[in-house]
Formats: C-alpha cells, structure tokens, sequence
C-alpha cells in the first residue's frame, strides 16, 4: 500500500507546478498563475497552502483536503472570469488574450485534492 503523504505530496507538487506554468498571454507577454494571485485566484494559493499544512501535520485531515480542492476550483473559475473580464477589456484597446495550458492543467489538478487518498 502506498503512504497517502507519497501520493499528495506528488499531488501538491504537480498543482504547485500548474500554478506556476503560463496562465494566458496578453500581446506577446506570458503571465503565470502567481500573476493572477490578487484578485482573480487568491483562493487557489489558501488551498495550496492548506494542502502544504496537510503534508506537515502528522494525522490524516480528510476534510482539510476537500476544502483544499474546493478553493483551488474556486481559484480556477474566477481566474476564467478573470482572464474573460481582460478579455473584453482587451478588446476595446486592441489587444490580443490568449488562455495557456497552465490554467487547463491547474484545472485538472485542483479535484484530485477532493478525493481521499
């Protein structure tokens, strides 16, 4: 049997990873998922942190983990009402949005937090 501390810490590296890959681009300039920290994905970084406590603490929070996930997800969407909010102000001044694979893979991530392991 693998140690559920193994697995999510695989787990927390990979949405640490998703968090810090290319989010979208603007004209020709990449932002990350740190670059969306405030306001649009603040609650992505709580459940990153929550999910860093999880890995410290020395019992099993079941719980702790869901709500982890629960944030992340809740970080993803307004990070996509974000990006569509630049979106349309792009629009007006003649700028190019593109969304990257980081917020998709972040996307895929964020409910394995949800799971029990």
């Amino acid at each position: 049997m693998v140690n559920y501390c193994v697995v999510y810490a695989l787990l927390w590296i990979l949405t640490m990873i998703a968090y810090s890959l290319p989010w979208a681009t603007v004209d020709s300039k990449l932002y990350v998922g740190w670059n969306f920290t405030i306001p649009f994905s603040i609650t992505y970084l709580i459940g990153l942190l929550l999910g860093l406590i999880v890995l410290i603490v020395k019992f099993r929070p079941v719980m702790m983990t869901i709500i982890a996930g629960i944030l992340m997800l809740l970080g993803i969407v307004e990070a996509f009402l974000g990006l569509g909010t630049l979106t349309v102000l792009a629009g007006f001044v003649g700028s190019k949005v593109n969304t990257e694979a980081g917020i998709g893979f972040a996307l895929i991530m964020s409910p394995q937090y949800q799971q029990e392991l």
